[in-house]
């Protein structure tokens, strides 16, 4: 009798460990969703730019700040948080848009300008679709201090 009820506590021991393995997964995959809806709500401050908008959004009434980029460049990674800090300083701002194109969707975008190596960031004045290659450094004061002297 003693052995059956040392092996039933085993069992449940076990159990409680794969209990307590599936918990740990949930919650690691309930975190990592969390910090990607928020990392998704940050992405708001940079404009989206694809074949369909660019034409609306650059080169009308405002400058405006693109980077060209693919989702698979390492350097276009470790870009994209200073580009969003910079999207959000400048949000508010009426006169400068902060965008980006993904050139591996809209190619066509990004053959037009030019892009041949990733990240690109260009600068089209006010009005204009005829762009300045940015050759700066890649930090969110770099990019601010050159759009805060260009527009």
């Amino acid at each position: 009798v003693e052995s059956q009820w040392a092996t039933r506590r085993r069992i449940s021991r076990s159990r409680l460990r794969r209990m307590a393995r599936r918990s740990q997964i949930c919650w690691v995959t309930v975190t990592l969703a969390l910090f990607l809806l928020s990392s998704a709500a940050m992405a708001d401050d940079v404009v989206v730019l694809t074949e369909e908008n660019f034409d609306k959004e650059v080169g009308q009434d405002r400058a405006a700040l693109v980077e060209f980029y693919a989702p698979w460049c390492g350097h276009c990674k470790k870009l994209a948080p200073e580009y969003e800090k910079l999207g959000e300083s400048f949000k508010k701002a009426k006169s400068v848009l902060i965008g980006k194109v993904d050139c591996d969707e809209h190619k066509s975008v990004c053959s037009k300008y030019g892009v041949s190596g990733y990240p690109t960031i260009q600068w089209f004045p006010k009005g204009s679709l005829e762009p300045k290659k940015y050759e700066g450094a890649r930090t969110v004061d770099a990019l601010a201090e050159f759009v805060n002297n260009d527009w």
